[in-house]
C-alpha cells in the first residue's frame, strides 16, 4: 500500500465561540478561544495520520511561530513532513474564526500569506492517493503526472480558477454545494430532481469521471449504476462546522487508500464530518476511526 499525498494549504486557526451571530458595530468580550491546526490539506492529512495511514503533507509552512506550531501538530498526528514546500519568506497562513454556538455556523477571516514561486521536486515514492485542495495547482498537476497510477481527488470548496485547473485532471471531483452553484449558475433544489440531475451532469463534465456534490445537512449527491442518488446526512447538533469539509475529504482519501467501495467511502466520510461538527475547532474536532465505526453501526441509512 503506497502513500497518501495531501497537497495544499496549511493554516493556523484561532476560533472564538460566540453566543450568536456577529453584529456590526458591537463590542464583544472574549473569554474563550481555541487554537489549532487548520487549512483543507492540513486537516485532511491530520485525519489520515490519526487513522493510521501512511500520509505525507506537501504544503507551505513559514518559519514563524504559527509555522512551528503547525509543524509540531503535524508530527504529533503522524504525518510525514519531509516533503513540505520550502518557502522561508512566507508568513504562515492563519485564520480568525467566529463560531456561533447556537447553530454551529462560522465566519472565517483567512490571511493566506504571499506564497512565492517554487520549483518542486517530486520524490521517488509509491503513491496510492493524491488529495488536493486546489491551493497548489501546479504542484498538484505535477503530482498527478508523476504518479499516474494513484487515485486523485480534489476538495473543491469554492469555484476558483486554480481549483478548476485541478478538478479537470482528477479522478474524483468532490465539491461543495457552493462550488456547484457557482460553476453552473444554478441553485440546487432537491424537490426538483430533474434540475438536480442537470446540475450534477454539468459537474461531471468537468473531469469526465467521478463527481460528488456535498450538501451539508442535506447530505450529498453521487452516481451509482448510471443513476444519480442522494445519500442523506447523519444529522447532528452542530457546535462548530469549521473543518467539517476538510475532514470529509480526508476520510474520502483514507477510504480510497483502503480500497473501499464508493458508497462505503461516502458513508465513512459523512459520519466523520457529522462527528466533527459536534466539537469546537477544526483539526481538534477530528474523530478517531473506532468512534466513526461505532457510530456507523448504529445507523441504517438508505440512498434515495
Amino acid at each position: 500500500m503506497g502513500k497518501i499525498f495531501c497537497i495544499g494549504q496549511s493554516a493556523y486557526d484561532i476560533t472564538i465561540p460566540l453566543s450568536g451571530p456577529i453584529v456590526e458595530n458591537q463590542k464583544y468580550r472574549v473569554e474563550e478561544k481555541i487554537e489549532c491546526g487548520g487549512g483543507p490539506a492540513f486537516n485532511a492529512a491530520c485525519l489520515c495520520g490519526i487513522w493510521g495511514a501512511d500520509v505525507c503533507l506537501i504544503s507551505r509552512l513559514g518559519q514563524d511561530e504559527y509555522g512551528k506550531k503547525l509543524h509540531q501538530t503535524a508530527e504529533e498526528c503522524g504525518i510525514n513532513v519531509k516533503y513540505l514546500i520550502p518557502d522561508p519568506d512566507l508568513e504562515t497562513p492563519h485564520s480568525y474564526i467566529f463560531s456561533n454556538k447556537i447553530n454551529g455556523s462560522r465566519t472565517l477571516f483567512n490571511f493566506p500569506g504571499n506564497p512565492g514561486k517554487v520549483d518542486y521536486r517530486f520524490p521517488e515514492e509509491d503513491v496510492s492517493v493524491i488529495l488536493s485542495d486546489g491551493h497548489e495547482p501546479e504542484i498538484t498537476l505535477g503530482a498527478v503526472q508523476k504518479y499516474p497510477h494513484a487515485f486523485s481527488l480534489v476538495d473543491a470548496g469554492t469555484c476558483r480558477e486554480s481549483t478548476l485547473l485541478v478538478a479537470e485532471k482528477v479522478d474524483y471531483l468532490v465539491c461543495s454545494e457552493d462550488f456547484a452553484c457557482q460553476y453552473t449558475g444554478k441553485k440546487i433544489d432537491l424537490d426538483d430532481w430533474e434540475a438536480c440531475r442537470e446540475i450534477f451532469h454539468e459537474i461531471e463534465q468537468i473531469n469526465g469521471k467521478y463527481a460528488v456534490i456535498t450538501l451539508g445537512e442535506k447530505g450529498l449527491l453521487y452516481r451509482t449504476c448510471g443513476e444519480m442518488r442522494r445519500l442523506p446526512a447523519y444529522l447532528a447538533k452542530a457546535v462548530d462546522t469549521t473543518g467539517a469539509g476538510d475532514i470529509f475529504h480526508g476520510a474520502f482519501a483514507y477510504g480510497l487508500w483502503k480500497g473501499m467501495q464508493l458508497i462505503d467511502i461516502l458513508k465513512l466520510s459523512s459520519m466523520a464530518s457529522s462527528l466533527s461538527v459536534r466539537r469546537a475547532g477544526s483539526q481538534t474536532s477530528i474523530p478517531k476511526f473506532p468512534e466513526v465505526e461505532t457510530e456507523l453501526k448504529k445507523y441504517k441509512i438508505n440512498t434515495k
